[in-house]
């Protein structure tokens, strides 16, 4: 009876009590609201009542214990304007939301709201939901203008929907759902200082403008904490986002102000921009991402002040335009800067490839406490100082010197350049220790690349030179030439890569004196690369040596391989090479030819491989001479279904269980005048004499030598 005198007090109206035992005014809430007139309160004791309109304007307090069950229907629909509804429990178990506000000014305070479906429904303009824990599927669905969410709490699917919504607020909630908070077709709506966790997406504004999304807190396993969906000019600032697969994602929006952000440990990106225009990143902190910044097929974007370390990758520029980077510190991330075209989705945005690396970049970005130097245009130039990342592009005779740059995508990138030279610079621990695409005339000089994804990768070039250089410990290949012209590799070395050396559609190439060491695949792969010269080349202890796939008309002349576990010298779908004094001893086999022909084999020695000299499988057209087949494990030439190939002139000494095999149409001599070749395991008189030797299993070689060489 106090309670009920102080809130009389305090209302200028009636205090209308609702008991369903009978001592107050009304057994039935119903019966309160026809009872009650505006400016009343209906105070509702403690047990459950059944639903009802509230078309009055009246305050509607619950004591505790007080419930409103709306049944399959709404526990409340309020048509009145100005209500205040306190400290009531309101359920609904059907379709329809449990609380649902058609009027404009009310107030709903300490309410508990569960339901099925929805748990409040918002139409009118300017009203208020403060500290009201809500758990339903959808916790509030906002529809009006002017309205404010306080301190509430909410749990389901989807904690707060905005459609068509604008100049809301939403502040200090808590937020434990999938989907935290919807916002489409709205506009200059703010969501402030509130916590949200969960695993499908935080905030997600959906063609919506002027919204302001800051101060709040993100954690969970969310997919994306913000997330812009052709949106524009909202602001995005002060969250601070832990965890998830991305931060913030901006996907075809524009005009997106992202300032003062942290976001920590976000699996795929801190902030992720797609197909996004005119957007600005500032003075934010970016720790442990997959990307601290990703930017792909976006444009004329800012990033400025931005911390990103800790991270795989600290800022990305991937298929984008137009992008300025200024006063950004990169550091400790496993690669620290990225330029490249992106995927093919972005190519509607340039011309050519090349444009996606024409960037703002200037020397206040810094790389592991290192400036970057990033070069667009400039000619004539020596760039000797320490740099962090060192970027040419459309640049004419530069000169770089005495660089040592580690942990970037590219350490030095080279792009659309002519006549470049780098000379005795050290990269390390990079993607691509040096990446050079669509430049001519270039040199690179007594330069390591170590410990990186590909020490030295080239695209498009033309005329480069790659002179008394190093690729080790690169995991994918040590130096790789894609669609290139007239490549040479001199003088260099490959160590303990993946693959050695690799020049997939290059023609005109030439690989010199390189040595090829210790490499997991082969020391040297040729691939659809024509008119290739390789010659005196070392190349030992690699799964293969020397292999060329589908490149014709290629040189192999006085190259050394030893001790590769499988094939010293490999050919297969050729159409003509010329396989000129080589020496493949102690591989798995000397040379591997499969599905070739017209290949020219002569001068090799071939010795003290673990199965044959010379294994050839479905090939035709070859000449096989002058070479030297001894002590190979199981023979010393094996010829398996090949025909109209001519071998005469070689030498077969004391190769294991046979000199020779052969099951095809092939030759085996070249007349009485030329004569056939010298048998370690056949002795006859003459050179060449005229007893038959006998090929297993089908050849012949009519005219053997009495003496090795005894046809010279």
């Amino acid at each position: 009876m106090l309670v009920i005198l102080v809130l009389a007090g305090l209302s200028e109206g009636r205090t209308l009590i609702v008991d369903y035992a009978g001592s107050g005014d009304s057994k039935t809430l119903a019966g309160a609201v026809f009872l009650a007139e505006a400016g009343d309160t209906i105070l509702v004791s403690s047990g459950q009542y059944s639903g009802t309109y509230l078309n009055r304007s009246v305050a509607l307090k619950g004591m505790p214990g007080a419930t409103i069950n709306g049944g399959a229907g709404s526990a409340l629909i309020v048509s009145a304007p100005g209500c205040e509804i306190y400290g009531l429990t309101l359920e609904a178990g059907g379709s329809s939301p449990a609380v649902s506000l058609l009027s404009s000014g009310n107030v709903l305070n300490g309410c508990d709201i569960r339901s099925s479906a929805t748990g409040v429904l918002v139409s009118g303009g300017n009203n208020t939901l403060s500290e009201t824990s809500i758990n339903c599927p959808i916790g509030v669905e906002l529809n009006a203008a002017g309205c404010r969410l306080i301190n509430d709490t909410l749990q389901g699917d989807t904690g707060i929907r905005l459609k068509n919504a604008a100049e809301n607020e939403i502040l200090g909630c808590k937020i434990s759902s999938t989907s935290g908070i919807e916002i489409e077709s709205s506009r200059r709506n703010k969501v402030i200082n509130n916590t949200f966790s969960g695993m499908g997406f935080g905030v997600v504004l959906t063609s919506a403008e002027e919204n302001q999304v800051s101060n709040n807190d993100f954690s969970g396993q969310y997919v994306s904490a913000i997330d812009t969906i052709e949106s524009q000019e909202n602001d995005l600032s002060r969250n601070r986002i832990t965890g998830g697969k991305i931060g913030i994602s901006l996907r075809r929006s524009n005009g997106i102000d992202l300032s003062s952000n942290h976001c920590i440990n976000n699996e795929r990106a801190g902030i992720y921009s797609d197909s996004s225009f005119n957007c600005t990143v500032k003075e934010s902190e970016l720790s442990g991402c997959g990307n601290g910044i990703l930017l792909s097929g976006s444009g004329s974007c800012l990033l400025q002040d931005n911390r990103a370390f800790n991270g795989t990758y600290g800022i990305s520029l991937r298929g984008s335009v137009g992008t300025s980077l200024r006063n950004n510190s990169l550091y400790s991330n496993r690669y620290n800067l990225r330029v490249d075209a992106g995927e093919v989705s972005s190519t509607s945005l340039a011309q050519t490839s090349t444009d996606f690396y024409r960037q703002d970049i200037d020397s206040s970005n810094q790389v592991e406490g290192r400036p970057v130097y990033y070069m667009v245009g400039e000619k004539g130039r020596e760039i000797s100082g320490s740099c962090g990342f060192l970027g040419l592009v459309d640049c004419d005779e530069l000169l770089v010197l005495n660089q040592s740059i580690s942990n970037s995508s590219a350490g030095i990138l080279m792009v659309n350049s002519t006549g470049c030279r780098v000379k005795n610079s050290s990269i390390s621990s990079c993607e691509d220790g040096m990446y050079i695409l669509k430049c001519r005339d270039w040199v690179v000089e007594s330069t390591a690349a170590l410990r990186c994804w590909q020490g030295f990768s080239i695209a498009g070039s033309t005329n480069g030179l790659l002179e008394k250089s190093l690729a080790g410990n690169c995991s994918d290949a040590g130096y790789r030439g894609d669609d290139s012209l007239n490549l040479t590799f001199r003088d260099s070395s490959a160590e303990s890569c993946g693959t050695g050396i690799l020049l997939k559609g290059s023609r005109l190439c030439s690989v010199l004196r390189c040595s090829a060491r210790q490499n997991q695949e082969d020391g040297v792969l040729l691939s659809s690369s024509h008119k290739c010269l390789l010659a005196e080349n070392q190349v030992s202890m690699n799964d293969r040596g020397l292999s060329l796939s589908g490149s014709n008309s290629c040189t192999l002349m006085n190259n050394s391989v030893a001790d590769n576990a499988q094939d010293g010298l490999s050919f297969s779908q050729l159409a003509g090479a010329e396989v000129i004094d080589n020496r493949a001893k102690r591989n798995g086999q000397g040379i591997f030819v499969q599905s070739s022909r017209k290949l020219n084999i002569s001068g090799n020695e071939l010795s003290s491989n673990l199965r044959y000299g010379l294994r050839m499988s479905g090939s035709r057209e070859c000449n096989v001479s002058e070479n030297k087949f001894s002590k190979n494990e199981i023979s010393g030439a094996n010829l398996v279904d090949c025909s109209g190939n001519m071998l005469y002139h070689n030498i077969f000494i004391d190769n294991g269980f046979q000199n020779a095999v052969d099951n095809g149409d092939n030759s085996w001599d070249a007349g009485s005048k030329v004569g056939g070749n010298y048998w370690s395991d056949h002795a006859v008189s003459g050179n060449p004499g005229s007893t038959p030797r006998q090929i297993p299993s089908k050849g012949l070689d009519r005219y053997p030598f009495q003496y090795p060489w005894g046809w010279r």
